[in-house]
């Protein structure tokens, strides 16, 4: 249960993106900035939360970071040149659009591994905060 709580709250976080529509102004196409990210979300969800149970949070956060630092230079580089086309190259078209689904993909995961990290450091300094026998013990 408690691996579900960082995904809680990357859910409403990524809907408060999507409801501001956030990806419009960082270069999505106008039609189809919100189904990318409500695509790659959901994925990006299960993804991080699946990784979690098995891998360490704070590494698993750079990884997604970077992964997704990559999903939008992809995205922007397809943009580009399907602009610089005059929207004839298919491929730029394709990687724009599947770029934005990965952009948003990754920062779903890179927000749930960041909420679990900020989980375990927190309950980890309750739990050494607790026993004020460890304190003595060490003396």
């Amino acid at each position: 249960m408690r691996h579900l709580i960082p995904a809680l709250a990357a859910t409403l976080l990524m809907a408060v993106l999507i409801l501001v529509d956030v990806a419009r102004p960082l270069g999505a196409h106008p039609w189809w900035s919100q189904q990318t990210l409500l695509i790659g979300a959901p994925l990006g969800l299960l993804l991080a939360t699946l990784a979690g149970l098995r891998l360490n949070t704070l590494p698993l956060t750079v990884a997604f970071l970077l992964a997704t630092a990559l999903a939008f230079g992809a995205a922007k580089y397809g943009q580009l040149q399907f602009a610089a086309s005059y929207a004839e190259d298919q491929l730029a078209g394709q990687l724009w659009h599947f770029g934005w689904i990965a952009t948003g993909l990754f920062t779903a995961a890179t927000l749930t591994a960041a909420a679990a990290t900020l989980i375990d450091t927190w309950a980890a300094t309750i739990r050494s905060s607790a026993n004020p026998l460890r304190k003595i013990r060490k003396i």
